[in-house]
């Protein structure tokens, strides 16, 4: 599929005006040569993409709602792009570990490059590990902010080390017997539940040894993703292993209790891309630890 921005621009006004002959109206053309263009782009994409009723009542098959959100969302991308390029100010599109309390730290470290540069803007984009690496790989992202050890997986990136994290136990209040959990050593009868990722796979073999210390080797479940971990926790149907920025401790019903280990955090950019945006977040984002550690 080669992507033609007329017929996906056309697709999407289509849908919003909910009618073909709107559409075809507002773009200057006739109903016969959007309806010809649509027709294209469905044997393009190699699926049907309308239910067709009428042309006066849009209706999208599956795949169809399928296609409209992901358009959305390149069109959305594509514009934030095209923004970022023409304007003046100093922009950084920056990647995040989704599941991340970014509140902690970001709003402080933005408003310190603000002071160096009044008009430093950033383009925020949360992403589980692997798509956060393999978007600075393609320069989705001008950097990205992860676990040290994922990072340093990949001789391309400039990684610097920025903080640690303190990794806490979450449970639910419907987990049986929550209120006899006090300390680490309480949670041997549960599951510990972890994302299919091979690093996070690998950091569960590293948890084995460092769960010596609290007399027990925890029993590890693999579910699909990070949201599905949390999910799971929520409803009682096990534990996970999480760190201190992780968003859904906030939830009234979620507790934590802190163990003895921590996790590195780093900064990474490609090591041969030189982005002064990218310079500038980087030592405030440095300054921004440094302080809050007392160094």
């Amino acid at each position: 599929f080669t992507m033609d921005s007329k017929k996906v621009h056309a697709l999407l006004l289509a849908i919003e005006k909910g009618s073909l002959t709107s559409a075809a109206a507002e773009l200057g053309y006739t109903q016969s040569g959007l309806t010809h263009m649509m027709n294209a782009l469905e044997e393009e994409l190699g699926t049907e993409l309308f239910l067709r009723k009428s042309s006066h009542c849009l209706a999208l098959t599956e795949a169809g709602k399928a296609y409209y959100n992901f358009f959305q969302r390149m069109d959305l991308e594509l514009k934030r792009t095209k923004q970022a390029l023409t304007t003046s100010a100093p922009t950084l599109r920056l990647g995040i570990n989704e599941g991340w309390r970014s509140t902690d730290f970001l709003p402080a470290v933005v408003a310190l490059c603000r002071e160096r540069e009044p008009q430093f803007r950033v383009i925020y984009e949360a992403m589980d590990f692997r798509e956060l690496s393999e978007g600075l790989h393609a320069k989705h992202f001008d950097a990205v902010i992860s676990m040290e050890d994922y990072l340093l997986d990949s001789e391309e990136f400039a990684v610097e080390h920025i903080t640690s994290l303190r990794r806490t136990i979450m449970y639910s209040d419907l987990l049986p017997d929550a209120a006899q959990l006090k300390s680490p050593e309480d949670f041997y009868p549960y599951d510990f539940l972890l994302t299919n990722d091979p690093l996070v796979r690998k950091l569960a073999e590293e948890d084995e040894f460092i769960f010596q210390t609290y007399h027990f080797v925890p029993r590890f479940r693999t579910v699909l993703n990070q949201e599905t971990v949390v999910c799971c926790v929520e409803n009682g149907d096990g534990v996970a292993l999480l760190d201190e920025w992780c968003h859904a401790r906030y939830h009234p019903h979620l507790h934590c209790v802190n163990t003895d280990e921590y996790i590195p955090v780093a900064l990474a950019r490609l090591r041969n891309e030189e982005i002064s945006s990218v310079e500038m977040f980087r030592v405030c984002l440095t300054e921004y630890f440094r302080d809050r550690s007392g160094i």
